[in-house]
């Protein structure tokens, strides 16, 4: 009888140590600590705990930024454990989320409640609660850094770029494309930033929507940005596509590099087929070749007007393209046709000369047809019948203005103030 009075205050202490145990504990930690970069990731873990095992799965709440500005991406695993928590075993289930600092200062995090059954202490299903305290967080901008919007913050950081189209010969009217791929670890590809394009003197850009993809590789994000954009010169000349720079921190190693993309520069050539001469001529070669020209000058006369009317015409290698809608030949004659059309000294290009002749249906078909070439956005099939149509008309106005036109009168109206004014002409959105 001693002994087992001995033994009962032993066994007494556990059970009611047991008796004590919280049936759910709810954690939530940070990694790494404060201080970090903006746009570093940051993992935030939160963890459920309960003595005997968990009923139902938990349903994980989002966090709520209760302070500052971040971007928070939950993770799809939820991962299983055991923790001992004041000399007992716990069974355990953590869910982590990656945290970016998306500006400079503190960032603080709402608690986070949660409600699910868990076994009780004879192992029957009871409803437990808990919350987690505030979470605080600092984020500072990396020495040097004065645009946030520029500022790529990862461990490894890739920036490539290509351009298509500029190598060789560039005539107006004709793509030069440029790709750019930004790819990135424990980062996400919302924060990598977008190509400055610009918008180049004399050109048309068509950018494509970006392309953004984030995965997951043994806890590690990658994060990937695609973009590319075409460039269409619309008047010939020297052309500059602009270059720009990314600035990449690596938080692990606290350096800091600029990736340049360098600008490409090439001259635009006018889009009729112009024969350069091979070099400079002599001037005893030069009176030769007049002496020989002015002596077939008639019959050279006689045989051009003859052929005149059997030659192709650029409206009419328009019109073969058009009719085979064929959006790529039809673009090329269409800038033909129009340098044929252009006058030294006049604006050169497709909107200036529906302007002169009074067919902004011109414009129109020609913005939808370079759309549909170079602006990377799917379509109906391309038809070249309304294109063919406002370049006839067009065609007809610039050879025949008067009729065009009508009659102008001889003198001016007795009262100006009275006659009605000219309307307006907008220049469509192509030209602009």
């Amino acid at each position: 009888m001693r002994r087992l009075a001995l033994l009962l205050p032993l066994l007494g202490p556990p059970a009611a140590m047991a008796q004590e145990q919280p049936e759910l504990l709810l954690r939530l930690t940070l990694s790494p600590q404060q201080p970090v970069a903006v746009k570093q990731r940051v993992t935030v873990t939160l963890t459920a705990l309960t003595p005997v095992r968990f009923i139902d799965p938990p349903r994980w709440p989002d966090l709520v930024i209760a302070s500052g500005r971040a971007v928070v991406l939950p993770e799809a695993d939820t991962v299983p454990g055991t923790e001992r928590v004041g000399g007992a075993s716990y069974a355990a289930l953590q869910r982590s989320y990656a945290l970016f600092p998306a500006s400079p200062g503190e960032i603080v995090l709402a608690p986070v409640e949660m409600r699910l059954r868990v076994g009780g202490a004879a192992g029957q299903p009871v409803e437990a609660s808990a919350a987690t305290a505030p979470a605080r967080l600092t984020a500072r901008l990396p020495p040097g850094i004065g645009d946030v919007g520029r500022l790529v913050v990862s461990p490894d950081f890739r920036l490539e770029s290509s351009t298509e189209g500029a190598e060789g010969t560039v005539r107006v009217g004709q793509a030069v494309t440029r790709r750019l791929r930004m790819a990135a670890e424990d980062s996400t590809a919302m924060l990598l930033p977008p190509a400055p394009w610009g918008e180049p003197a004399r050109l048309r850009v068509y950018a494509d929507p970006p392309v953004l993809q984030d995965r997951t590789e043994r806890g590690t994000l990658h994060a990937e940005r695609r973009e590319s954009a075409a460039y269409v010169p619309q008047q010939p000349g020297p052309v500059e596509l602009p270059g720009f720079a990314v600035q990449w921190f690596d938080p692990r190693r606290g350096t800091l590099q600029s990736l340049a993309v360098p600008p490409v520069r090439f001259t635009a050539l006018p889009a009729a087929e112009v024969v350069a001469p091979a070099g400079r001529r002599s001037p005893a070669l030069l009176a030769a070749l007049a002496a020989g020209l002015l002596a077939i000058g008639a019959l050279g006369w006689w045989l051009a007007r003859r052929r005149a009317r059997r030659l192709p015409s650029p409206l009419a290698a328009l019109a073969l393209a058009c009719r085979a809608d064929d959006g790529q030949a039809a673009m090329t004659a269409l800038y033909r046709w129009a340098e044929a059309h252009s006058a030294r000294g006049e604006e050169r290009g497709v909107a200036s000369l529906a302007e002169r002749a009074g067919v902004p249906a011109l414009a129109t078909e020609a913005t939808a047809l370079e759309a549909r070439l170079y602006g990377g956005a799917p379509g109906p099939t391309w038809r070249g019948e309304p294109l063919l149509a406002a370049a006839r008309q067009a065609e007809r106005r610039l050879r025949h203005p008067a009729r065009a036109g009508g009659t102008k009168a001889a003198l001016p109206p007795l009262n100006p103030s009275g006659a009605a004014s000219a309307p307006r002409l907008t220049e469509p959105r192509w030209a602009r």
